[in-house]
């Protein structure tokens, strides 16, 4: 990247070039130039700075079918973005040469955010004229649910692809389906931990618990202790937040022992086992909080390998709520397609297609990552896959919040049960895992940053 003069405006190759090296490589360098690396609010910035790139290449790439304007929109606005990031890193840096060695580089970018700004605005104007026709009534061959004699079938089947047609599907349709403590969470776990000394495990009718009252995914934080017996290994602690646990035929449950968190499978009706359903949000898709005492438990895979398997679950799950999110985005916006003023009111009209095709610029984005973590999800490249999972909650969570927000603001004009419901399993599906703060801190983790 070469610095140029004043101009406020890029050229091709420079928004190009700055598409290209603005990475998980070059950003946290620039952090690191100014002394600005363990500004946990630059470090989120960063998170949500990389997720865009991301999404706008696999976007540039074709993976997503979407209207010019949509990639317009998306492109303007990740290169603003990026250019305010560069402003706040550098500082004073950026007012004056200091001798930082990425000044140069990046002024022009910084210089082009007002104009990278109003072109995405521009762009957005252009996609509000036939928003409702080309963007919202899209291809839905995903959209209906699977009949209830067939979607485990594809839930637990060897493809990713099968488990986020169901999961998208349970999405779109608002589904009463709880697929998730199964397919989504128990199953992952015991793909996960490889060499089971139990292979009998009916996963259609299992969860998994592994979060503690902290509600934190982090194995360093498991309390729950195993000690080994002349018969086997014994569980004494609590976990909570854990769904289907009412349910549930099985229970994986990670436990510390002497080797560290370790993955065990305990029966539902097992002596010590005590279910508290919790005061739940979703009463449709309740949590509980789970008492161990002594309670009797089979090893599953290593001992201490708790910790990978934890890790490795979340990045599953994560995919598989991403799935989910597209599908309750999708059906967010059909609804608010409904609530569009009448053209007569143009003012009313104008404004409130503009706020269609923003959400849909975030939807494109979104669905790209949500495709590219599933694909990835099916390689050998874990650590590839782990990245683009995290990209994807991150990126399918934000989309699920903005449709969410826009829904409570014309809910007069909807039918009142589908705004509860997916406002609710918004909620759900972005605060599980631990919510925005600990996923943007995941991807960090993820990328080795």
């Amino acid at each position: 990247m070469e610095p140029t003069t004043g101009s406020t405006t890029l050229t091709r190759e420079q928004r190009d070039s700055y598409l290209r090296d603005l990475n998980e490589e070059s950003l946290p360098a620039l952090m690191r130039s100014t002394w600005t690396w363990d500004d946990r609010a630059l470090r989120r910035r960063l998170s949500e700075l990389l997720t865009g790139l991301t999404a706008v290449d696999r976007l540039r790439a074709g993976k997503v079918e979407c209207p010019r304007p949509v990639l317009d929109a998306a492109e303007a606005r990740v290169l603003a973005s990026a250019g305010e990031f560069v402003a706040e890193v550098l500082g004073p840096r950026l007012l004056a040469d200091a001798g930082n060695p990425f000044r140069a580089q990046l002024l022009p970018l910084v210089r082009a955010t007002g104009e990278l700004t109003a072109e995405a605005a521009r762009a957005i104007d252009t996609l509000a004229v036939d928003v409702t026709g080309q963007v919202i009534e899209r291809d839905e061959e995903l959209s209906g649910i699977l009949p209830e004699d067939t979607w485990e079938a594809k839930a637990f089947g060897p493809k990713a692809t099968g488990l986020a047609r169901v999961a998208y599907s349970a999405g779109y349709t608002l589904s009463r389906t709880d697929y998730f403590p199964a397919a989504g969470l128990g199953a992952q776990a015991f793909t996960v931990a490889g060499s089971p000394t139990d292979d009998s495990v009916d996963l259609r009718r299992c969860t998994l618990a592994a979060a503690e009252k902290t509600g934190s995914w982090d194995p360093a934080l498991v309390r729950t202790r195993a000690k080994a017996t002349d018969t086997g290994w014994q569980l004494t602690g609590e976990k909570w937040f854990v769904p289907g646990a009412e349910t549930a035929e099985k229970i994986f449950v990670v436990a510390r022992n002497i080797g560290g968190p370790s993955l065990y499978l305990v029966d539902r009706n097992a002596p010590g086992v005590t279910v508290e359903r919790l005061d739940s949000l979703d009463d449709v898709r309740p949590l509980a909080r789970i008492v161990f005492e002594s309670t009797p438990a089979v090893l599953i895979g290593h001992e201490g390998a708790g910790g990978r398997i934890m890790n490795r679950t979340v990045d599953r799950a994560t995919t598989v709520l991403a799935a989910e999110q597209m599908g309750i985005v999708d059906r967010a916006l059909k609804c608010l397609s409904k609530a569009l003023p009448s053209a007569d009111d143009s003012e009313s009209w104008r404004s409130y297609t503009k706020k269609l095709a923003d959400l849909e610029v975030i939807r494109a984005g979104a669905t790209a990552l949500w495709y590219r973590a599933v694909e990835l999800q099916s390689g050998d490249d874990l650590d590839a896959a782990a990245a683009a999972a995290a990209m994807a909650h991150i990126g399918c969570s934000n989309a699920v919040r903005q449709v969410a927000l826009r829904l409570t603001a014309v809910a007069d004009d909807l039918d009142a049960a589908d705004v509860t419901t997916i406002v609710t399993r918004a909620r759900g599906t972005d605060l599980l895992l631990g919510g925005p703060a600990l996923a943007h801190e995941r991807l960090l983790e993820r990328l080795g940053i």
